[in-house]
């Protein structure tokens, strides 16, 4: 090691806690986020758990928020999640409001991506016509809570859109492209 470069114990350790008050301070905010309730539930279609569903919360009523946000999650394999609003699955604020479900088919290069075509159709996509859907609405109080499984069909429509998505899409293969 070259002797210009030498840390002193004192001067690693100095260095050491200035980035980790750094880290802190800008990861744990300073209690700027609104309290958030733990909010998780579960998704079917025809019956069955579906995996990577994308479930979000839009504010219909509620206490005016300093921060807002739009909770939402992914659904694991098992068809359940847990949403995040400010940081990974700490809820929904306390407040009423509409959910939204689209089942987009995975997209880019690492398939991390959700633009592909919605499996469902849309026909859970539209805020404005969920407000009257059965259990659409959901009121967030000043406690965790576990939604009632939300079960889904998907329409005739919906997985004639979806095969025909399929039909268009290039193979492009190779270890970027992926097959299909």
């Amino acid at each position: 090691m070259c002797p210009s470069r030498r840390f002193s114990p004192a001067g690693l350790a100095l260095r050491t806690a200035v980035a980790f008050a750094l880290l802190a301070a800008t990861s744990c905010g300073d209690g700027k986020f609104p309290k958030t309730y733990a909010v998780k539930g579960k998704v079917l279609v025809d019956g069955q758990p579906a995996k990577d569903c994308q479930v979000s919360l839009h504010r219909a009523s509620g206490p005016q928020l300093s921060t807002p946000a739009t909770p939402s999650g992914v659904t694991d394999d098992n068809g359940e999640f847990q949403l995040t609003s400010y940081v990974a699955n700490d809820g929904a604020p306390e407040g009423e409001y509409v959910v939204k479900i689209e089942w987009r088919e995975r997209s880019g290069i690492a398939k991390s991506d959700f633009d592909g075509t919605d499996r469902l159709g849309g026909d859970y996509a539209n805020t404005e016509k969920n407000k009257a859907t059965k259990g659409f609405t959901v009121q967030v109080g000043k406690q965790s809570i576990t939604l009632p499984p939300f079960e889904l069909t998907q329409s005739p429509q919906a997985k004639r859109k979806l095969d025909e998505s399929k039909k268009k899409r290039p193979n492009f293969g190779g270890p970027l492209g992926g097959d299909q």
